[in-house]
């Protein structure tokens, strides 16, 4: 699972999103009593998956990168506690299924571990492409029908990390923090050429790596940066923005149509286009987590954590 993981990096970073995905079949009965973890109709019967678990305020907001379903927040691959699990000992912490993500966990020995095989999110199944503005709506809704009050500590891995941006430039009232782990911004498009930055402009899972008739997801990159650009600015929050310490190893062999130098070139953009971002905004952080690639808060959740905490002791000073 941790080698087909770097092939969904490499191939958001290249267009053709090769995912590795599993389930979580026993996710409920790891969640304790009086916490929430099941679909929820967010109108019109259309439902989506929400785990919810821990007291304490602000609530934490987890949103998955491309491809990965809410279960990732709860896997750790290392000696720390996973990032769900963790935050929950202090306060209130909600993952979701986007509608097209893949689980990527399974539960066995009563542990979270990588699963074998894909595995269809637990959320209703939606036409694709998705707009961005609809998902930042959807999951607005989501909390709203379920009883999640704000403001939110907002955390998004990848993809995640600009559609939360956009939910906090939407609604910039229920927000009392953000913490984008690995995260392409607006930036990063304007650091790279338009080829390179076209590899990675419209993610979408390879046929053959998802199961057989499911809508997997699929978005335009360039669509939610528009969207970001013409939102209003984000809320002057306390932010702070995790970057991996290593570079991510390119795919072997690599998917047709890219190059080596191209993607070594958009792999080289990040850091100054994290860099740039960080500087555009008036309380942001930027932190380099050593020892770390694209899967952050899997291989060091604990830095996750601590990003989060420190947002909120900053929301709350």
């Amino acid at each position: 699972m941790a080698v087909l993981r770097r092939a969904l990096v490499a191939a958001l970073m290249g267009g053709v999103l090769v995912c590795s995905c599993g389930t979580d079949t026993q996710a409920e009965d790891a969640v304790a009593s009086g916490d929430v973890a099941g679909r929820v109709d967010i109108g019109d019967g259309h439902h989506l998956y929400l785990d919810c678990r821990g007291t304490g305020s602000p609530t934490v907001v987890l949103q998955s990168g491309f491809g990965n379903a809410g279960d990732i927040w709860s896997l750790s691959e290392s000696d720390s506690p996973a990032v769900q699990p963790a935050l929950a000992t202090s306060t209130r912490v909600c993952s979701y299924d986007r509608p097209g993500s893949l689980v990527t966990t399974t539960v066995r020995d009563g542990e979270v571990v990588d699963a074998e095989e894909p595995s269809p999110g637990r959320s209703d199944e939606v036409p694709m492409p998705r707009d961005p503005a609809e998902v930042v709506a959807e999951l607005h809704d989501l909390l709203t029908a379920a009883g999640e009050t704000g403001p939110y500590v907002l955390v998004g891995h990848s993809l995640g990390g600009p559609l939360q941006a956009l939910y906090a430039a939407t609604y910039p009232s229920e927000v009392a923090g953000i913490v984008l782990v690995d995260a392409p911004m607006p930036e990063l498009r304007d650091s790279v050429t338009a080829d390179q930055w076209n590899l990675m402009a419209h993610p979408q899972l390879t046929p053959g790596s998802y199961p057989d008739g499911y809508t997997a997801e699929t978005y335009s990159l360039d669509q939610l940066m528009d969207e970001i650009g013409t939102a209003p600015p984000l809320p002057p929050v306390p932010m702070e923005v995790l970057v991996r310490g290593e570079d991510t190893p390119l795919p072997d062999p690599l998917p047709p149509g890219m190059s080596a130098a191209d993607l070594e070139a958009l792999h080289g953009a990040e850091p100054q286009a994290q860099t740039d971002f960080v500087a555009s905004q008036p309380d942001a952080e930027l932190v380099v987590v050593p020892g770390t690639t694209h899967y952050i808060q899997t291989q060091r959740p604990d830095a996750v954590v601590d990003a989060v905490n420190r947002v909120r002791d900053r929301a709350d000073g």
